[in-house]
């Protein structure tokens, strides 16, 4: 019995036609979502409104773990099934 092995490549999915097809399509679909949550919830645009505000007046060096501390009040608030649980489709 003879076996063979075979040198693993890397998966450069931007040359993938296939695959940067799917890309791209999700992300407008998720753009599309985005935006409806946004219009739907005007409670969100004023927290993100505010949120922005803030970080151009105070210019953090690290954006996520200021984001972190501004957030952290309405933390507790997070649905029980997660972060992201619609982009995993």
């Amino acid at each position: 019995m003879i076996s063979q092995c075979f040198e693993k490549r890397g998966l450069v999915w931007e040359e993938d036609m296939q695959m940067h097809s799917k890309f791209l399509d999700r992300k407008e679909e998720l753009k599309a979502e985005h935006v409806s949550n946004l219009r739907q919830h005007q409670e969100l645009r004023a927290m993100m409104a505010d949120f922005l505000q803030f970080l151009y007046q105070r210019k953090p060096r690290n954006v996520f773990m200021f984001a972190s501390k501004d957030f952290s009040p309405v933390a507790s608030c997070r649905p029980p099934w997660g972060t992201f649980n619609t982009s995993l489709s």
